[in-house]
């Protein structure tokens, strides 16, 4: 009985915390929303592709550390910084430069590089937790181990995965909304910051030193606190985007002046879709102001990247969605 109440409690608590981490992070996507299917879709790679894949190459690769060594220790140590660094941002990556290449329309902004690699790491973290949580907590010290080892994994480094992989988001993004040489040479950036931090990470924690613990445990949270505030900024910046490329439409006829206001508005648009909630209009109002999200970002890229296959015509269906919702609204 004991043993299934310790499978349970490490599957609910590796695995929620992270979803609740997952779920609460979309919220920050507000003005050009991404398809809900592909977030979870994303998760899911993470969880499942990327967490089942990097176990087993982890584990080849200590096993072949050990035979040639013959040392536990540099095997562990040499995987944990070695391999789990490399194996894991990659696996993990797959994912991001999956929706790079297949979703490329999907890819509008640093924001949308942030959220798929920090959805995709959370989804890893899930699955990684519940490993963690009953091997390493329940099996070797019960159920005051398993809570042990859950606080450190889904409150003390539960953001890790999310925002290492987060940089490597943030490399394809950059390539997308990009000309020329930067558009190669970002995404090694972003994955490479990634595996450099993940391994410092590995590193300190593996030294076993508490002083040294709590100093890599200070600089976790430095670092998202760090990406926390970046993502505020950018949700600002998507703003102003909203505010630029929307403005030429009013005159267009596209919208009105208010309609202008509230779609470029955070606060505007959550009052706006409550208020059709009520008066039963919700699923038009919805859809208007998702539109004018993804009409604002379409030009965007326009502007950044100049002219590519098939964007005008988004943009002109776009406009004619618009029109047609517009007097409803």
């Amino acid at each position: 009985m004991a043993l299934f109440l310790g499978i349970g409690l490490s599957t609910i608590l590796g695995i929620g915390p992270m979803t609740l981490y997952a779920v609460l992070l979309t919220f920050f996507d507000r003005y050009e929303k991404e398809p809900p299917l592909l977030l979870f879709s994303v998760f899911m790679w993470g969880m499942i592709v990327s967490a089942g894949s990097a176990l087993i190459l982890n584990t080849l690769f200590g096993l072949s550390l050990f035979v040639a060594t013959g040392s536990e220790g540099i095997a562990s140590i040499g995987s944990a910084v070695l391999s789990a660094p490399l194996v894991e941002e990659t696996v993990k990556g797959l994912a991001v430069f999956a929706v790079f290449v297949y979703f490329y329309q999907e890819f509008d902004s640093i924001l949308d590089g942030i959220i798929y690699g920090s959805l995709v790491g959370f989804g890893f973290a899930a699955a990684e937790n519940v490993n963690y949580i009953f091997f390493y907590g329940f099996t070797e010290a019960g159920f005051e181990g398993l809570l042990g080892v859950a606080l450190i994994r889904v409150i003390v480094i539960a953001f890790l995965h999310a925002m290492l992989t987060s940089f490597t988001g943030i490399g394809f993004a950059v390539a997308r909304l990009n000309k020329g040489l930067i558009r190669f040479i970002a995404p090694v950036l972003g994955f490479g910051t990634a595996v450099f931090l993940h391994a410092f990470h590995n590193l300190l924690s593996s030294l076993g030193v508490t002083l040294i613990c709590l100093l890599g445990s200070l600089l976790d949270w430095a670092g998202f606190a760090g990406m926390f505030i970046f993502i505020l900024y950018l949700v600002y910046r998507e703003g102003q985007i909203m505010r630029r490329h929307l403005r030429e439409e009013i005159d267009l006829g596209h919208l009105s002046a208010q309609q202008y206001q509230v779609a470029c508005s955070i606060t505007g648009q959550m009052a706006a879709r409550l208020s059709a909630l009520f008066g039963g209009r919700w699923g038009r109002s919805s859809n208007f102001y998702d539109l004018c999200g993804e009409l604002a970002f379409k030009k965007y890229e326009l502007a950044r990247v100049g002219p590519e296959p098939g964007t005008q015509a988004i943009i002109d269906r776009l406009r004619g969605q618009l029109t047609m919702l517009s007097p409803g609204v």
